[in-house]
């Protein structure tokens, strides 16, 4: 059992409180992101592979490979390649099988730990607390929040992940070729960052109030179920269902607004690496 992390404490950068999670499993952590860069790697390389078989028809095939084989015979060259592309392929699925598995169980553990911690330290607040907020608000918390943790470290991190290795991999290869391309290339970039630096600072307040409405929608929801025998009491189904709809309603709306921004983000930004 891994030892209980307080989750009061605060960072300037919320990123490191994730990190102090990771550290027990960091062998897990280290292993799945290893096998997320090989995964990515290999994923690039079907391209070059291509551009080995074009040069072997025209027998200039890459030194490495004719040193290997000792000949450039074209029969044997082509069962070499194809050979090659099948075990490129076989690791490729077995290290994604990989990153995926130990990504997701890492997610299962870190995600435990913290709805623990998170409990153990509710208990520890005050009866004001419990007063001041909504019981749809804090089971929001203890639910909602802690599942975003594993859809990051599911999903999102293996992006950033496997896009940084892009970037390297891809950077190289322009940079072998001709630095000046690679400087042109290289021009969208600062725009690149600014954008996700404004695009955060502008979706945050909205996420924020999309949690604020999900928040009072539970509330809503686990207040009219645990006094159901006094809705049917008094008839007030029809006024309660109102009341759910207009909280569902707040809810909807407050989704659009933060769909609105999400979804200019990545054409706004395939736009800025275009014009690069």
């Amino acid at each position: 059992m891994t030892e209980s992390l307080p989750v009061s404490v605060k960072t300037a950068v919320p990123m490191w409180n994730l990190f102090r999670y990771l550290r027990p499993h960091w062998r897990f952590f280290s292993w799945s992101c290893f096998s997320s860069i090989l995964n990515k790697v290999l994923d690039l390389m079907p391209p070059v592979l291509v551009g080995w078989v074009i040069d072997s028809v025209r027998r200039e095939p890459p030194e490495w490979i004719a040193n290997l084989l000792g000949t450039i015979d074209p029969w044997r060259l082509a069962v070499f390649l194809a050979v090659l592309g099948v075990v490129i392929f076989f690791f490729e699925s077995l290290f994604q099988w990989a990153y995926q598995y130990g990504f997701m169980n890492l997610a299962q553990r870190v995600q435990h730990q913290l709805r623990t911690d998170a409990y153990n330290h509710l208990q520890t607040r005050e009866i004001e607390f419990f007063e001041n907020h909504r019981m749809g608000e804090t089971m929001a918390m203890l639910n909602d929040d802690v599942n975003q943790i594993e859809r990051f470290l599911n999903i999102g991190f293996n992006e950033i992940l496997q896009l940084l290795v892009l970037f390297i991999f891809a950077g190289s290869v322009m940079l072998g070729v001709s630095w000046e391309l690679a400087m042109v290339g290289l021009l969208p970039l600062p725009f690149v960052l600014w954008g996700s630096l404004l695009y955060q600072r502008l979706i945050s307040p909205r996420y924020r109030k999309v949690r604020e409405a999900v928040g009072a929608l539970s509330s809503r929801l686990e207040n009219n179920i645990a006094g159901i025998l006094v809705i049917k009491s008094f008839t007030a189904e029809k006024f309660e269902s109102g009341r759910v709809a207009d909280a569902s309603h707040q809810y909807k709306q407050a989704n659009y607004q933060a769909i609105k921004l999400s979804a200019l983000y990545v054409p706004l930004i395939r736009m800025a690496i275009a014009i690069g």
